[in-house]
């Protein structure tokens, strides 16, 4: 496969990697030297660029010259991430893998604007993460470019060593709204990462991953993603967000009953930046409902099997969390007729986090009580209960599962029963 984005029965990269990360030119996925080890050691260290994951992943810069990638002081055109120091985090060996399938599945699956990378090998066979630097112009120069941190006004030298991790997702959005003319655009982007960045354990997602890049017209955007990978495999004592959705989130009603972050957070997030709660929803949507489509890329990547288990297993954890939407829901009882309270002629089965399955009819209340959408809760009428007085249960969204229609053959033995 290509070791750039899994194209299958390809020999190298493929052209279209080609093309995005070395402007068509055939490089070799073989760099020329070897991985750092002790004995060039000193050769490497001349050339280290910050850190990150944790302060103990290094970076080392690359440049294109006659058809080969070599280490560079200055001028360089690519970053590159061997594999970190084993005694510092788990499944170090998996790191560059990791990182190269979050960006794809991030691309690919999402549609998120990403930093072009691909997986590359040193002399001896040993793998390493390449992304190609967007600052970088064609004839050298640089574009200006700021992260929040900066912009922000943050620094070790104002805020310590935390600074990076001081501030919420929110004021990023508030950043954006401040510094970019096109923001509703760019609050959707920074809305669709923050929440892929959750969904797929990325617990570094810092003030520094997040940055705002000058366009050719002279104005600003927010950058491509990068740094983007499931962290919590590396550190698996991490909190689930680097940053705060918003000020006091954790005090919020869904995080108190449920110590995890669950749609009431993002949408709560999304309308403190101004974000239509129509668009909120349909983001939400779109990355809850791509789950084959991670799942093949998951199986396709070069992770070891274990570690392919465990990126699923967390991966689908998140998904679990988050529950279901409203269109979500209505797609599962009927694709015909989009709608929660769609024409059914059979039962519907409701599985909850809790595991906890109830069985019957979406129906609305009498007046109707169509103001529960908002707030994704639903009225539903359950077998066990339609004979009573007052039958209705009210649905909530945010802790459902799974949808099944038509029940099956068990499910529809209650309804016997009630009958």
């Amino acid at each position: 496969m290509c070791p750039g984005c899994y194209k299958k029965n390809t020999e190298g990269y493929c052209s279209n990697c080609r093309r995005q990360l070395f402007d068509g030119v055939r490089i070799s996925p073989a760099l020329s030297f070897d991985t750092p080890n002790s004995g060039n050691l000193p050769v490497y260290q001349e050339k280290t660029k910050r850190l990150s994951i944790s302060g103990v992943q290094l970076k080392y810069s690359l440049r294109l010259e006659n058809k080969q990638l070599v280490l560079t002081e200055k001028g360089g055109q690519y970053i590159l991430k061997p594999i970190p120091p084993a005694v510092l985090i788990a499944s170090h060996e998996q790191a560059p893998e990791n990182e190269h399938l979050t960006m794809q599945i991030a691309s690919q699956v999402f549609g998120i604007r990403t930093a072009a990378n691909a997986l590359i090998y040193f002399k001896d066979g040993t793998p390493a993460y390449i992304t190609r630097r967007f600052d970088v112009k064609a004839d050298g120069t640089k574009h200006l470019q700021e992260d929040m941190a900066q912009i922000s006004g943050r620094s070790r030298h104002n805020q310590g060593e935390n600074f990076k991790y001081e501030g919420s997702y929110e004021e990023i959005g508030k950043l954006i709204q401040e510094h970019v003319a096109a923001y509703p655009l760019a609050l959707e982007e920074l809305f669709r990462l923050v929440l892929f960045n959750y969904l797929f354990s990325n617990g570094d997602a810092h003030l520094k991953n997040f940055s705002l890049i000058q366009t050719v017209m002279g104005d600003y955007t927010l950058s491509p993603a990068y740094d983007l990978m499931s962290t919590v495999l590396h550190t698996p004592q991490e909190t689930d967000m680097a940053l705060e959705l918003y000020k006091d989130d954790l005090s919020g009603a869904s995080y108190s009953r449920n110590g995890f972050y669950g749609q009431p957070d993002f949408r709560i997030f999304a309308d403190g930046i101004g974000m239509q709660a129509v668009r909120t929803n349909r983001i939400i949507t779109q990355l809850l409902t791509q789950r084959e489509k991670v799942e093949e890329m998951i199986r396709r990547s070069f992770l070891s099997d274990e570690i392919k288990e465990k990126y699923l297993d967390i991966y689908l954890d998140k998904i679990r969390r988050m529950g279901m939407t409203k269109d979500m829901i209505g797609s599962a009882i009927n694709r015909e007729y989009p709608g929660v309270y769609a024409p059914t002629t059979a039962p519907v089965t409701l599985i909850f986090r809790d595991l906890v399955m109830k069985v019957g009819y979406f129906e609305r209340m009498k007046p109707d009580m169509g103001e529960f959408d908002a707030d994704n809760k639903y009225s539903f009428i359950e077998f066990k209960n339609r004979n009573e007085k007052d039958p209705y249960t009210i649905i909530d969204g945010d802790e459902l599962t799974a949808v099944e229609y038509p029940s099956n053959e068990k499910q529809n033995a209650i309804e016997t029963v009630f009958n």
